[in-house]
């Protein structure tokens, strides 16, 4: 999915609303594959690890959409 179109659903969820766990993992994927193949150029980058556990803790729904939206997927670029 595009990142636009993703920016779009999450809104569209309304300000109160958390992920669903399937725009969670598919973030966390994001988050991993990037961190793999570009830890070299920023390595003081959270781990894939902190990544998901800073994604599953927060208490603001904005700022979970926020963590989730911050990697592009594939078809973004």
């Amino acid at each position: 999915m595009r990142l636009d179109a993703r920016v779009v659903r999450l809104e569209a969820a309304g300000p109160g609303a958390f992920l669903a766990a399937g725009d969670r993992d598919a973030a966390c994927a994001r988050y991993a594959d990037a961190h793999d193949s570009m830890i070299g150029a920023f390595p003081g980058a959270l781990t894939p690890s902190a990544y998901r556990t800073a994604l599953e803790v927060t208490r603001d729904p904005k700022h979970q959409r926020v963590f989730a939206c911050w990697m592009p997927g594939d078809e973004d670029i």
